[in-house]
C-alpha cells in the first residue's frame, strides 16, 4: 500500500494501491475540508475500477461531511458507468460506527457498500 497521507492521532492514514483507496484510523481534525480536498481530487481523477476501504475508529461531524462528499463522488462514478465499490469495516462491538456506516450506505443509491464487522 502506498501511503499518500500519513495518519496521526487526529487524522486518518490515506493510502492507495492497485485501485484500492484506504482511509484508516481516526478523523477529527479541525480542518477536515482542507485535509480531504486532495483526497477528493484523487478519487475524482482516478480512472478504472475503484475500491474504497474505510476503517475508522472515530470521526467528528466535519469529517462526516467530507466522507459523505467522497462517497457521493464514488456513487456518481458508478452512475456514470464506473466500476466502484465501498467496504466499510468496523469493530464488532462498535455500535456507533456500525450505525454510521449503515446510514452512509443508505444514502448512496448506486454504489455497493459492504459492511464488515472485524474482531480487533
Amino acid at each position: 500500500m502506498n501511503t499518500l497521507i500519513p495518519g496521526s492521532d487526529r487524522t486518518p492514514t490515506i493510502s492507495m494501491q492497485d485501485g484500492t483507496f484506504s482511509i484508516t484510523g481516526r478523523s477529527y481534525m479541525e480542518n477536515s475540508v482542507e485535509f480531504y480536498a486532495p483526497v477528493k481530487k484523487l478519487i475524482e481523477e482516478h480512472e478504472g475500477a475503484l475500491q474504497v476501504d474505510i476503517r475508522l475508529d472515530f470521526f467528528n461531524t466535519s469529517s462526516s461531511k467530507c466522507l459523505m462528499d467522497l462517497l457521493f463522488i464514488v456513487d456518481k462514478k458508478v452512475m456514470a458507468g464506473g466500476e466502484c465499490s465501498i467496504k466499510w469495516s468496523y469493530k464488532t462491538d462498535d455500535e456507533d460506527m456500525r450505525d454510521a456506516a449503515e446510514e452512509f450506505r443508505d444514502l448512496l443509491k448506486h454504489v455497493h457498500v459492504e459492511l464488515e464487522e472485524i474482531d480487533d
